[in-house]
């Protein structure tokens, strides 16, 4: 256990000296665009919508204040039908801005993990949804540190839709060996929202840097069968620890999907977890086929993803090992109309930058079927490592998505389903003044949008402190030639080293594009529709990374009913049936036992909800408790949906005395 807490810290440590390295590259290109950018103020910037909102932000190791790794989300917080625009930043705070540029509230998270005001940090991005089916949304997001001598209380808190801390909450981490001692190790990644167990409400998953993979009920009680444990944990049944967590932390961001179409949602993400080679017991043929970082365990490498079922359980053909790390988000989709779904993912870059070797493992994007293999044309090598996270969009005109990806070779690559290039990529996109900038080897993504109204997609990505613009066919359509250039030019007077959003916040039909570093940016896209295939980190607000689709639900999830023996009264109960997701989606219902029992209507379309009277007939029941159990199916071109299958009971329980008593209501 000693060697393995060794590999642990040293590679904790390692991962903030790469983010050290990463924020000072960006600030020190910052400073020279914001000269540049002095010279002539006018020079083809696009003005914003409205006024900048500036932003709490803290102090960057090189004195800037621009290092904010959260990337903003869109959605509707008070019911006014327009969409709200939801930031949290590196000082700990979570804002509300509404259409209109106004600061809806401003929540500083510090006090509720039992910190100074002001002393909290959020790197982890917010994810929206309504998670306890009240009607108002809930936001979600991770916090803690990311430096390695700063003590925070790392966790996961949600807020009501008006920005009150919802009870329950937050949920703190595990203080694990990394330093400091006595502070909750961080949630660096974004948390995904998803009813896991089918009941109507929502689950939140989310992984951290305690090397655990959570899913809380929306009260903070803890899913059964979490946090899992790692398959390491088979192999070293006597390390302590590893029945409940997996042997290394967690960067990239988990997506939910139903993979294998059994109806209920698997988590996946890529982890830190390298495997041990044969020299170590209960070999699996692992091999590391570069020399190890200085002071490394011998014969410890790689990455891993993991796919866990909505039990927590490992699903079949994972973890999958992979020789370099893997901190890259899944990008999820079915690709080849089989009802089971495949994702797309980058690498990492932790063996390139710190093994004498600088092995090119990371040097690619993966596609992997439900069961983890490759898929046919996949992997794709790239110039560099692939930190970032892919996104899928219509951006060829094929009414297919293709996957995108920006690699820390400072190209932009796009490929189709079947792994073969999108003419015009890989490209090299350029900033306002003309320039590669920096590599592209943070924990960012990409935004899918029609920008100018041709209907195909284009590609959204931050790149020093514009936000960049490429067509579908390679040709960058934002400025590169500041001050004397025709294209616009996206400025946000700072770094920016997260993903932007689009969408249309004041619903005049055009899209509206979104950035944070220390300000809020916002800007009309006057050319574009408002059709996004993906329009913000993780595709949606409730960060699933995947398509989002139709969702049954039934309510109320059972019924009881007392009757006198040998009443012929028949028995009426309306249940609810109702698509939470875009679209419509088939079902179908029958009853167990079903004599004397009536449906109208037993099966139909739903696009948002219909009700079912369900009619029993007590005639001939004994005295005792009977239970029908009404059978609920959902479908979709005969893919199960989200939500299906539900049972739900009605108990008719037959009494010999039954009596009535009438209370008065007292109101205050």
């Amino acid at each position: 256990m000693n060697i393995k807490l060794k590999v642990e810290l040293c590679k904790k440590s390692s991962w903030l000296f790469v983010l050290f390295f990463v924020i000072g590259t960006a600030v020190f290109l910052n400073f020279l665009i914001v000269d540049h950018a002095a010279a002539d103020p006018d020079g083809g910037v696009t003005p914003p919508k409205w006024s900048p909102v500036s932003l709490p932000s803290d102090s960057c190791p090189s004195g800037d204040t621009n290092c904010h790794y959260s990337s903003p989300v869109l959605a509707d917080l008070n019911d006014d039908n327009f969409l709200d625009i939801i930031v949290a930043t590196n000082k700990g705070h979570v804002l509300a801005i509404d259409h209109n540029g106004h600061v809806l509230w401003d929540r500083d998270t510090a006090p509720s993990f039992g910190m100074a005001a002001g002393t909290q940090e959020i790197h982890s991005s917010p994810a929206i949804a309504d998670i306890d089916n009240d009607g108002r949304p809930e936001i979600v997001v991770g916090a803690g540190t990311i430096y390695g001598t700063v003590c925070t209380q790392g966790g996961v808190i949600v807020l009501e839709h008006d920005g009150q801390v919802k009870a329950g909450w937050p949920q703190l981490a595990v203080d694990e060996e990394t330093p400091p001692a006595g502070c909750r190790d961080t949630v660096f990644a974004s948390p995904a929202l998803g009813d896991l167990d089918k009941d109507g409400d929502l689950e939140i998953v989310a992984a951290g840097f305690d090397k655990r993979v959570y899913a809380w009920h929306h009260n903070g009680t803890l899913v059964a069968g979490f946090p899992p444990a790692s398959a390491l944990h088979h192999r070293f049944p006597t390390w302590p620890g590893l029945d409940h967590k997996l042997g290394d932390n967690t960067w990239g961001s988990p997506a939910l999907a139903d993979l294998d179409n059994d109806g209920n949602l698997d988590i996946v993400l890529g982890t830190g977890e390298g495997n041990f080679d044969d020299s170590y017991g209960n070999g699996t043929g692992w091999v590391c086929p570069y020399a190890l970082p200085a002071g490394w365990a011998p014969g410890y490498c790689g990455g891993s993803i993991y796919a866990f079922s909505h039990t927590g359980a490992i699903k079949s053909g994972f973890p999958r090992y992979v020789l370099e790390e893997v901190g890259s988000t899944p990008a999820v989709i079915d690709v080849n109309g089989d009802g089971k779904l495949e994702f797309f993912m980058g690498m990492g870059h932790f063996y390139n930058l710190r093994s004498p070797d600088h092995p090119q493992y990371g040097f690619k994007v993966l596609g992997l079927d439900s069961q983890g293999n490759n898929l046919p044309g996949w992997p794709q090598a790239t110039g560099g490592n692939v930190v970032m996270s892919p996104s899928l969009g219509d951006i060829a005109g094929d009414d297919q998505p293709e996957v995108v990806v920006i690699a820390d070779d400072r190209k932009l690559y796009a490929w189709h389903l079947n792994g073969t290039a999108v003419p015009g990529f890989p490209m090299t996109p350029k900033d306002q003044a003309g320039n590669p900038s920096s590599a592209f080897n943070t924990h960012m993504g990409l935004v899918m949008a029609d920008y100018d109204g041709d209907g195909k997609m284009e590609i959204f990505f931050n790149q020093s402190g514009v936000v960049n613009v490429v067509d579908g066919n390679g040709q960058q359509l934002t400025g590169t030639n500041f001050p004397n250039n025709t294209k616009p030019i996206y400025y946000a007077y700072g770094v920016l080293i997260n993903t932007p959003a689009v969408g249309d916040i004041d619903n005049d039909g055009k899209l509206e594009l979104v950035a944070s570093n220390s300000s809020l940016y916002v800007w009309d896209l006057n050319q574009s529709t408002n059709r996004a295939d993906w329009p913000m980190f993780k595709k949606n607000p409730a960060r699933t990374a995947t398509e989002e689709e139709p969702s049954m639900m039934v309510s109320p999830g059972s019924f009881a009913v007392m009757v006198p023996s040998g009443s012929s009264n028949t028995i009426k109960v309306n249940l609810r049936v109702a698509n939470t997701g875009p679209g419509s989606f088939d079902w179908q219902a029958n009853a167990t036992p079903s004599n004397g029992v009536s449906m109208l209507p037993t099966s139909g379309t739903v696009s948002d909800e219909k009700t079912v009277q369900v009619s029993i007939n007590p005639s001939g029941l004994g005295v005792g408790v009977h239970d029908y159990v009404i059978h609920f199916e959902g479908s979709v071109s005969n893919k199960i949906v989200a939500g299906s299958p539900i049972n739900v009971t009605i108990r008719v329980v037959v009494a010999n005395h039954v009596h009535k008593s009438f209370l008065p209501m007292i109101t205050k």
